[in-house]
């Protein structure tokens, strides 16, 4: 068994392959059309899971992000939930710090709660950002947009549970020069 293969059957084992996206270039309308008959006679792959892309589509994001109000709602919550859980972290840490603190923390309650409360929220949020803002989903954006600029054409797969990544990326790295995957 090789080194690639257990690394795709770990990421298969820990992460949802309903929410993987993966993006394939190819040079011609053909082999990206051959690819898209491939995948869904051969991986049994839903056309409504397919999507074709054309250097001539000027509106290409909305055919790679399948929903951006759910893509806004998930950085609202993420916001949301880890601000709230750093706010807690502050004020827990604060409280221990006023009850059981040194001497300068007890007789400072007011600057203690400030001091521990603002770093908490901040590192809530910006943890936050850090997961709303992937750099792999970036990947595959620039991946499609740097071919479309070059008049290639793009293929986007959205995969379903229990579809495994890397046999769509195999089957579509034969015709394609170049195959990228992310998180959706």
């Amino acid at each position: 068994m090789s080194d690639r293969s257990t690394l795709d059957e770990m990421r298969d084992a820990v992460m949802a392959s309903r929410l993987t996206q993966i993006a394939a270039v190819f040079e011609t309308e053909q082999d990206a059309r051959e690819s898209v008959s491939a995948l869904t006679t051969t991986a049994h792959i839903d056309a409504q899971q397919i999507t074709l892309i054309d250097p001539q589509d000027s509106d290409f994001g909305r055919k790679i992000e399948d929903d951006s109000n759910k893509l806004g709602k998930h950085m609202w919550r993420a916001h949301l939930w880890l601000g709230a859980f750093g706010l807690a972290l502050g004020l827990a840490v604060a409280w221990a710090l006023v009850n059981f603190g040194p001497q300068l923390t007890q007789n400072n309650p007011l600057f203690t709660y400030i001091a521990m409360i603002s770093p908490g929220i901040f590192v809530g949020l910006f943890v936050a950002g850090l997961i709303s803002l992937r750099p792999d989903r970036s990947e595959i954006i620039d991946t499609v947009r740097h071919a479309l600029r070059r008049k290639h054409y793009a293929v986007v797969v959205n995969l379903r549970k229990n579809q495994s990544a890397a046999k769509i990326s195999e089957l579509l790295s034969h015709r394609s020069h170049k195959v990228v995957e992310a998180i959706s």
